[in-house]
């Protein structure tokens, strides 16, 4: 099993195609129907394994986005206009800082790092 898909709350679907397309550099990659009479924008970063699949769902998420600099990330997003909730910090996991999406959907930006290692 893995992971292909991960569902993306939008209070605008507009907003939050731009959003994603314009500041996170997202590509759409097709449209997608899980329900009768819905329609879901399928957006794919070059990097990632995974497509986000933005639609008007009755929820929040939370999605981590793995990074190998956190620093670069936060600082290329920042440019590119993402309002960050937290500077980037060190946690036990690594790393880490986040930013809310136009519909209020939680992101964490993760340079994941192993810190018992000698």
């Amino acid at each position: 099993m893995k992971l292909k898909y991960i569902p993306v709350f939008a209070e605008d679907a507009d907003a939050q195609i731009s959003f994603y397309t314009q500041k996170l550099g997202f590509n759409p990659i097709s449209n997608m129907s899980f329900a009768e009479g819905e329609e879901y924008a399928v957006l794919q970063a070059d990097n990632l394994d995974v497509a986000l699949v933005v639609g008007g769902s009755a929820f929040k998420s939370c999605i981590i986005l793995n990074t190998d600099d956190c620093l670069k990330d936060y600082h290329l997003y920042k440019t590119a206009g993402v309002f960050f909730s937290t500077i980037p910090r060190y946690l036990p996991t690594g790393l880490a800082a986040e930013f809310l999406d136009p519909s209020g959907n939680r992101f964490i930006l993760l340079e994941e790092r192993n810190y018992t290692e000698i």
